[in-house]
Order: structure tokens, then C-alpha cells, then sequence
């Protein structure tokens, strides 16, 4: 056995590094907004509150916990791990102690919740005055020069000094400023303003210089594949260096993927988005989309997904995963899996003949294709065609299920269906876990193993 694993006491006396920055932090009323937290506690009444902190804020939430406690009288509960992803309210938590209201600390992806919630950015320091000379270095000051200045959520608390510098040498320009409430005009958690504080449609961006001050991430590459500016540029406060920025690769292999969902017969509707009604609708949505094309559609909810576990579904073509903008899959490459992943955008420009076959721009916001917003388009109810794939240059046929007939025949199909669904699983010789009631001999508790995962004290040396 020692020739597969180590010592055991190598893994006991492991010294591990841990990451702290609690010395910069000294001031927590200013860095996590004590003091409006409570009054936004206060004004609103609420008994019951949870704190949610991404893993990188875990060790000053009992910090901050004890802060708030001393100032006002409510009851606090601490949620550590999310569902998903830090970057959404974990509504479905807050529910499992009833809580009334929800306070999020750190990177937040703007999506809707169906609970309160006051949002906490992160803070971080800015050399406003270095930032503004790099930017006059590289782009003219002249009124013909169109700029739209955007700045990462860790700026959000001097955005006051921001645009003051920003409009006394650029006055005709504009600033995409954060908006934590809902707006008609916010866009991925953006309103665009103008000197005068009047607000202006995302599309106004077209024939303007967008630049990002800020470092990369999955925030500034959803403004660069959503928003279509003449030219979007990154100003890296850290480095002073300004680099152009440009997503051509990536457009060409979201088109490729587009194909596959048009060669797809079966697909998978993988929930990755704690549950609400834009979530339910966008289901419904995918649903409807495949049906109309003669497709399957299952949902498929695991948990975080990974390659595993979608492996244990080889029947499913492609997946369409219905997360937020923010999910790390999006910005992680996924050809470690088995099947393809693709946005809810592009199944929709595969399957729906409405919309137009090529983009220069993207959706990843699924909120953005429902009824009443930007990007809603009808579904077109096609006919039975026939084309040819442009990735197995073979005949691709659609036959699409009318609604004509009984009510009957419409029940025989779907019986039919979940019996299909039925034998795939009868043929694995892995079923998964089964309760099996009464099946089972009743047995006396035992001992069970001892010691560590490296080597447990049964096992020999």
C-alpha cells in the first residue's frame, strides 16, 4: 500500500498558507458600510437577516457580524457557501431560516432576486489623477473624440472624484455608472450618464471609444462581446498600461457551437441559477424553443456542474446552461467536456428564424431574451425542412410535431417519451443511489473506518 500512497503525518503536519489581508481592513465600518447596513436594516424592519460573504471575505464575517450586533438588535445569520456562485444572492438559503432580507458583500453579478437584498462592493484604491493623465496620454481631449468610461464595481466608492476629473477634460463624453436598482436603461448593472446626469440607451455606444478602468475578468469580457462600441480598450490602474481589446476567436467558435445546437437532436437544459421567476421563464423559454424544432429537451440539475457528472448522461448532444453572466464556466475554457455548453443566446439564434443567423454581438444575460426586454424576438413556429449541416456536410432534416390531433395522442407521445427515458436508465449498471425500503436487511450500527483519505488505520502498511 505504501507504494500508492504517502505517510499519513505528511498530511497532519502540512503547513498550509493562508492568503489574509486583515491588516487592510482595520477600518471595517468604512470598507464594509456598517453604518448604512443598519439603517437600511432599521428603516425597513427587518428581523431576520442573512450575510452573505464570498470565500475571500469568510474570515471577517464574524467581525463584521459582531459590528452590526453592537448597533442594532436583529436576529444575523452568516452564509459562507452558495448554491452556484458568490456572485448571486443565495435567495434559496436565506429561505432555510425564513430570513427577511439578504446583505451581499463582494463581486455581484446585478441579477434579480426575488427577496431585499443591499449590496456591499468591494473597495479598493485609485490614483485617479495618475489614471486620468494615462487616459489624456492616449486618447485626445478634442470634443470630436467620442468616450464612454466604464470602472470596475472596486471603484464604485470614488466614482464622485471619478467623473469630476474624467468631465473636465473629457466634457462631451459619457460614464457608465453602477446601478444597483432596476432601470429601463441599465444594462449588466450599467446606466450610461452624460455631464449632466441625463441617461442614455446602452445602443448610443456604437460610434464611441468605450474604455474600462480595471483589471480583466468575466465582467469586462460580457461588456465587450454585448455592447457594441467602435472600440473597447482596458486601462490597468496597476501597470498604467492601456491594451486594446478584441474577442474575434471567441466569435468564431460561439458560431461553430451555434451549428452543433442545429445538429443537436437531444438537449440538455442545465440549471446552473438559483431559482426565480426569470429563471423558470428562460426554462420555459429553451423548452419551447426545442419543441417547435422537433428537439428533446431534459432539465438537468446538479449542483455545480463539472465533467463527471455530466458524463453520466451521454444521451444529451449539447447543453444550454441557464446561469448568470458572471459564472465561470462562461469565462474557463469547457472542452474538458463531453458535450458542448453553450448560451441560452445561441439556441436561440440556432433554432429561432427570427433572429439573424450571424451576430457581431452577444447575450449573456438571459434576462435580456425574455418578453418586454432589448433582445425578446417571437418564436417563428417553423415547418418540416430540410438543410445541410456545416459541420458533417450532411443532410440535416427538422420534423417538427404539429399540434394537430387529440389530446390523447399528445399524452400517448409524452408517455412514450418518459418511457424511453426509463429503459436508458434500466440499461446502466449504475443506477445511482436508491433508497430501496424495506429491502434492505436492518443492520446494527459497526465501527466504521479510522484515520485519514491517504491511509486509514485498516489498511496495511
Amino acid at each position: 500500500m505504501a507504494n500508492f500512497t504517502t505517510d499519513g503525518k505528511i498530511c497532519i503536519e502540512r503547513e498550509l498558507e493562508i492568503n489574509s489581508t486583515a491588516e487592510n481592513f482595520d477600518d471595517l465600518e468604512t470598507r464594509f458600510d456598517i453604518n448604512q447596513t443598519c439603517k437600511w436594516i432599521t428603516d425597513n424592519n427587518y428581523s431576520k437577516v442573512c450575510l452573505q460573504f464570498p470565500d475571500e471575505l469568510l474570515p471577517f464575517s464574524a467581525k463584521i457580524y459582531e459590528e452590526i450586533k453592537k448597533k442594532i438588535d436583529v436576529d444575523l445569520y452568516i452564509l459562507g457557501d452558495t448554491s452556484y456562485a458568490s456572485c448571486c444572492v443565495d435567495s434559496v438559503a436565506a429561505m432555510h431560516v425564513q430570513g427577511n432580507a439578504v446583505i451581499h458583500y463582494g463581486h455581484t453579478c446585478f441579477s434579480k432576486t426575488n427577496i431585499p437584498v443591499y449590496t456591499v462592493l468591494p473597495k479598493k484604491d485609485l490614483d485617479i489623477e495618475a489614471t486620468l493623465q494615462v487616459l489624456k496620454e492616449n486618447f485626445n481631449t478634442d470634443e470630436n473624440v467620442k468616450l464612454c468610461l466604464f470602472y470596475d464595481a472596486d471603484y464604485e466608492h470614488c466614482k464622485g472624484n471619478i467623473s469630476k476629473y474624467w468631465f473636465q477634460h473629457y466634457p462631451h463624453s459619457y460614464i457608465a455608472y453602477i446601478e444597483l436598482q432596476e432601470n429601463p436603461t441599465r444594462f449588466l448593472g450599467r446606466v450610461v450618464r452624460n455631464k449632466d446626469g441625463k441617461e442614455f440607451p446602452v445602443d448610443v455606444l456604437q460610434d464611441y471609444i468605450c474604455v474600462n478602468v480595471g483589471t480583466r475578468g468575466q465582467t469586462l469580457f460580457n461588456y465587450t462581446v454585448s455592447i457594441a462600441a467602435k472600440e473597447w480598450y482596458l486601462l490597468d490602474p496597476d501597470t498604467s498600461k492601456v491594451e486594446r481589446l478584441e474577442e474575434t476567436m471567441w466569435f468564431k467558435r460561439r458560431r461553430f457551437l451555434v451549428e452543433k445546437c442545429k445538429d443537436a437532436q437531444v438537449v440538455g437544459i442545465l440549471i446552473c441559477k438559483l431559482a426565480g421567476d426569470q429563471t423558470k421563464d428562460i426554462i420555459t423559454r429553451m423548452k419551447q424553443l426545442c419543441k417547435v424544432n422537433g428537439k428533446k429537451s431534459y432539465i438537468v440539475s446538479v449542483g455545480k456542474p463539472n465533467v463527471p457528472k455530466l458524463a453520466n448522461f451521454p444521451e444529451i448532444d449539447i447543453y444550454v446552461m441557464i446561469a448568470c453572466p458572471e459564472n465561470e464556466l462562461y469565462l474557463t475554457s469547457t472542452k474538458d467536456f463531453y458535450r458542448p455548453i453553450v448560451y441560452p443566446y445561441e439556441l436561440e439564434v440556432a433554432l429561432n428564424s427570427n433572429r439573424e443567423p450571424y451576430f457581431t454581438t452577444h447575450v449573456t444575460d438571459f434576462d435580456q431574451l425574455l418578453p418586454g426586454r432589448r433582445h425578446y424576438c417571437d418564436i417563428n413556429h417553423i415547418k418540416e425542412t430540410t438543410d445541410v449541416s456545416l459541420i458533417t456536410g450532411k443532410i440535416r432534416e427538422t420534423k417538427v410535431d404539429t399540434n394537430e390531433g387529440s389530446s390523447m395522442d399528445l399524452a400517448e407521445k409524452q408517455n412514450w417519451a418518459l418511457e424511453s427515458i426509463g429503459q436508458n436508465l434500466q440499461d446502466r449498471s449504475w443506477k445511482g443511489l436508491e433508497q430501496k425500503l424495506g429491502e434492505t436487511e436492518v443492520k446494527k450500527a459497526e465501527e466504521g473506518r479510522k484515520g485519514i483519505p491517504l491511509q486509514y488505520s485498516n489498511e496495511p502498511e
